[in-house]
């Protein structure tokens, strides 16, 4: 075994774990999963012969950071349309550090406060803190005070212990099948999801006679 494919199930399970995590987060909005997919595909990528392996959750975004200061402030069009991308920008640092959060389960740290600190310490300087950082820092843009940085990553350790199994099981499946299709990926966590809920009927009037 070389050194790119001990590292593969690390990498299996933290694709697997921006995967769940966006459909999971995509669900607090939508209540169809497949007619607004929260992602395109989940690949990883085994040694290429340069003894490095990789892997990407595609076409994922609720929120990209717009290079907000205190000159360039978001013109928002009413007070929901602010809520609605403070909201968005939460969800995407949780998204961004999910992946980092699943490579600390997979290790064993299972507590969410070590489970941050490896997270960390083995993540500083990727694009997944980088784009995490960035996006956090542009939320006192978003909100007149946002959340501590320490309850962003609580609730991201809370979302992958509370889908683990889903993420154990797409993890396996990407270390057989390397690339899987939003569709897939569905099929293979949504026995370990909570159902999604029914949809409510519109309500019907009486007609007149």
């Amino acid at each position: 075994m070389n050194v790119a494919s001990q590292y593969l199930p690390l990498v299996a399970h933290h694709e697997a774990g921006h995967a769940v995590a966006a459909i999971v987060l995509h669900r607090q909005t939508f209540d169809d999963d497949r007619e607004l997919p929260a992602f395109s595909s989940v690949s990883i990528y085994p040694d290429a012969g340069d003894g490095e392996c990789g892997g990407v959750v595609e076409g994922t975004v609720f929120y990209s950071a717009q290079g907000f200061t205190s000159e360039l402030k978001p013109i928002f069009e009413n007070d929901m349309d602010r809520h609605f991308q403070r909201d968005d920008a939460i969800r995407e640092i949780v998204a961004c550090l999910a992946g980092p959060f699943a490579d600390s389960a997979f290790e064993g740290y299972l507590d969410p406060r070590d489970m941050a600190m490896n997270a960390s310490d083995g993540n500083e300087g990727s694009c997944d803190y980088a784009d995490a950082k960035r996006i956090y820092g542009e939320l006192r843009f978003l909100m007149p005070r946002r959340p501590d940085w320490g309850r962003i990553e609580d609730c991201t350790a809370r979302l992958v212990l509370d889908h683990w199994s889903a993420i154990e099981a797409l993890a396996a499946h990407l270390l057989v099948k390397h690339d899987l299709q939003f569709d897939e990926a569905l099929t293979i966590v949504a026995p370990h999801l909570p159902p999604m809920p029914a949809a409510t009927p519109p309500e019907r009037h009486p007609q007149p006679a």
